[in-house]
């Protein structure tokens, strides 16, 4: 899904390509670091706790999608987990159909697993449904941490019955939303489904749901975790079941494709004159050129897959059939979003090319990446990409530097501004030695390796 008026084009450095989800309790946004690397930034609907912000430093990633970043950038919340590759487990249902026998158990001990992770640092996801559990090659992970939003917590059907009463969330209601989870996987049915949100809530709170189709080992674990009361339901420790075999995509299943991947198969699928074109196209149009002109139809192919879109352009409001009219689609192509340039190494070459080499055109650049994705799949090995300048290099390496210390300094301020002025020991070291890093690496006179 592509990003929609309002969303911030970066965060805290992460370049953001689209959504990949939104609800009540935020948005999931595709985004790429400077290098290309693939990450999902989550903007929450409520705060960022200092209790969350500093907890998830301290969590072993079994199971669970690593976070590598909090803070607030302009005034937004943001937290920064690793891209998890794959469907998640309603989408593998639907085609797999329901999971049973050692694929089952797998499900059941990941999610224990990761669930026990959480609790034992203090946190809650808060938030586990078939939608956040993501079937990766490397196993299931738990996806989308939880944090303090406001309004519904978790989709209706896997909401603990203290949840609905009003309570709060806690680890007793995630073991609550793992068995249900599990019952899901193992029928493709939604426990305590109803007609209405009043039909959910009675079923939630006054009926138990058919455990017949769960295999005897997992039959009275489940029931034990769906439990009405809290205190009645095991500790996430006490659900592991022993798995000896593991759960991955169904065949030819796999989860949203990177920008990267979709840019370099359209690349591989126009002719060669196009691709001779491309370069130049897509440079000026990094530059804020305007492109007159299409003749060879290149910018309609990328526009066509969403890379490209033309710009909008405001009208005087006119009342229509289905609403009033602000803006129309106007002649100029702009990149989808700012991560483009990043998230596909093609690309980023000519970029890097062309400010190594002044007329660097054509393929010859592209021909240097790291071509990633199903069109091509191979590391090419014309030539090694271009050396950048150092007047280049110097320039990305003070850019990233001021973002990651513009995030630090704006979530401290934060912290001091709501009277939250004191942060973990850990996070205020890492603070000050990256700060000191900084001054002896321009002290010394160059850029800072790595950046």
């Amino acid at each position: 899904m592509r990003l929609v008026p309002g969303d911030p084009e970066s965060l805290g450095g992460y370049w953001l390509a689209g959504r990949l989800g939104a609800g009540g309790r935020g948005v999931v946004y595709d985004a790429y670091d400077d290098e290309g690397r693939r990450f999902a930034v989550k903007v929450p609907r409520g705060e960022v706790t200092e209790q969350l912000g500093d907890a998830v430093w301290r969590v072993t990633p079994h199971h669970l999608a690593r976070v590598v970043a909090v803070g607030v950038d302009r005034s937004v919340p943001y937290i920064v987990s690793e891209f998890a590759e794959g469907p998640d487990l309603r989408q593998a249902v639907a085609v797999h159909g329901p999971y049973a026998g050692e694929e089952l158990d797998a499900l059941a001990d990941a999610l224990a697993t990761a669930l026990r992770t959480l609790h034992a640092v203090g946190i809650a996801h808060r938030d586990l449904r078939p939608e956040n559990v993501l079937l990766s090659p490397s196993g299931p992970t738990l996806i989308d941490l939880g944090v303090a939003a406001t309004g519904s917590v978790g989709t209706r059907t896997y909401l603990a019955p203290e949840v609905v009463t009003g309570r709060r969330p806690g680890p007793a209601a995630d073991v609550f939303a793992w068995g249900a989870v599990l019952l899901f996987a193992a029928t493709g049915r939604d426990p305590f489904r109803g007609e209405s949100p009043g039909g959910v809530m009675h079923r939630l709170l006054a009926v138990d749901p058919e455990l017949d189709e769960l295999p005897a080992r997992l039959r009275e674990l489940v029931g034990r975790a769906l439990a009405k009361e809290p205190a009645d339901r095991p500790a996430a420790a006490g659900l592991l079941v022993g798995a000896t075999a593991g759960l991955g995509p169904p065949d030819g299943l796999a989860g949203p494709r990177s920008l990267g991947s979709v840019a370099e198969e359209v690349y591989a699928s126009l002719t060669p004159g196009q691709r001779e074109e491309a370069p130049g196209l897509l440079l000026r149009l990094l530059d804020g050129d305007a492109v007159a002109g299409d003749e060879h139809g290149v910018l309609a192919r990328l526009t066509d897959a969403g890379l490209l879109v033309r710009q909008s352009v405001r009208v005087a409001p006119a009342q229509t059939a289905v609403g009033k009219l602000v803006a129309v689609s106007g002649d100029r192509v702009i990149p989808a979003s700012a991560a483009l340039v990043h998230a596909w190494p093609r690309l980023r070459a000519w970029a890097s090319a062309r400010a190594g080499e002044p007329g660097t055109t054509g393929d010859r650049a592209g021909q240097a990446a790291s071509v990633e994705g199903p069109a091509i799949g191979v590391r090419a090995a014309v030539a090694p990409e271009p050396a950048l300048t150092s007047a280049y290099a110097a320039h990305r390496a003070r850019t990233a530097d001021l973002r990651r210390l513009a995030g630090l300094l704006t979530g401290l301020l934060a912290r001091l501004l709501t009277g939250q002025a004191v942060i973990g020991g850990a996070r205020a070291a890492a603070a000050r030695a990256y700060t000191a890093s900084l001054l002896r690496g321009r002290s010394a006179g160059g850029p800072r390796a790595g950046s």
